[in-house]
């Protein structure tokens, strides 16, 4: 069936690039392919020790009404490898009006995920996201400018039903650059509501965090071709309404980058109360701990670019392992 949900997508698609060429407007194509192997050697508890095989191809087309509104329309196509019944492959929806300008950048749809939140802390956002679920459904809005970006995003999640909560997050992403200084900013809100089941005693949960980084680029001032320090506070609260008050957990956060030709170095290491998140990476489910990433990039040209990361992250319990390779390779064309 999802075969058959391709082939017409496609033929839509083909539809529309005629379509569109009579009206004498603007169209291109713009085409994401992004492949990945993630090893995840995880002993820690609340952990799952899991191995992400796949590829997403995500083409889409676009409509330009003027120099600042567009129309998108595609899909993304997923498929783990040595897919069988019980395996993952998935047709996800691209649909979005874009307004981009000078200052703004304004969405409203199935917007895919990568291109606006891949720089999200994986303490408010794992990266599962991106291989698992690689759409924002909903609204995103940014300014930006030489000094300032600033984003909120909703994600909305699960629409309620008889057997579904309603789900969605809510989120802030900025930085705010001084010289070689810089202010960092991100914030979640994850709501989970109710079922319009009446009957199920179920109670809505609000979970959310806030972290307030400062840091400083020093790529300039050394040999290296990236360097980049921060420190600040990560702040969570946790509630389940009818269950239990609003706990608020706090810790501080420190992050340093390091990038010289092909090879890179970052490590983040977290110190305070345990953290409750839902949508968050669950090592951070703990008061200590540390990841450490060695990678090497050995071909990056253009919007092509494959990397691998050997990552070790250090918990009080246990010392896990990860493995990954990815590899990104963006073009795009006008047709007329």
């Amino acid at each position: 069936m999802k075969k058959y949900i391709l082939v017409l997508a496609i033929a839509v698609m083909c539809f529309g690039v005629t379509s569109i060429s009579k009206a004498q407007q603007q169209m291109g194509l713009e085409v994401d392919f992004f492949g990945y192997v993630d090893n995840r050697e995880y002993k820690s508890s609340y952990t799952v020790d899991k191995t992400f095989l796949g590829t997403i191809i995500s083409p889409k087309l676009y409509f330009a009404l003027d120099s600042n509104h567009r129309i998108y329309g595609g899909l993304h196509y997923n498929q783990d490898f040595g897919i069988h019944s019980e395996n993952k492959e998935r047709i996800s929806p691209i649909a979005y009006y874009n307004f981009s300008n000078k200052n703004i950048d304004f969405a409203l749809g199935h917007m895919p995920r990568h291109e606006r939140l891949a720089d999200v802390p994986r303490i408010v956002l794992a990266d599962t996201f991106f291989y698992e679920r690689p759409n924002i459904e909903g609204m995103y809005f940014a300014f930006r400018n030489q000094y300032i970006k600033q984003a909120i995003y909703i994600d909305w999640l699960s629409k309620q039903s008889y057997h579904q909560r309603e789900r969605f997050v809510v989120g802030l992403s900025g930085k705010y650059t001084f010289g070689s200084f810089y202010v960092v900013d991100d914030a979640l809100l994850y709501h989970n509501a109710k079922t319009n089941n009446e009957e199920l005693e179920d109670n809505i949960q609000d979970n959310g965090i806030v972290i307030l980084r400062i840091g400083a680029d020093l790529s300039r001032k050394t040999f290296l071709d990236s360097l980049t320090v921060d420190v600040g506070m990560a702040i969570g609260f946790d509630r389940v309404r009818n269950e239990y008050d609003l706990g608020v957990a706090r810790g501080f956060i420190s992050n340093i980058y390091i990038g010289y030709k092909q090879f890179f170095l970052g490590n983040t290491l977290y110190l305070g109360d345990a953290q409750n998140l839902p949508n968050g990476d669950s090592f951070y489910h703990r008061d200590t701990y540390n990841r450490l990433d060695l990678g090497w990039t050995p071909f990056r040209k253009g919007n092509l670019e494959g990397r691998f990361t050997a990552s070790f992250h250090f918990a009080p319990d246990q010392l896990s392992n990860q493995q990954a390779f990815t590899l990104r390779y963006r073009f795009g064309k006008a047709l007329f």
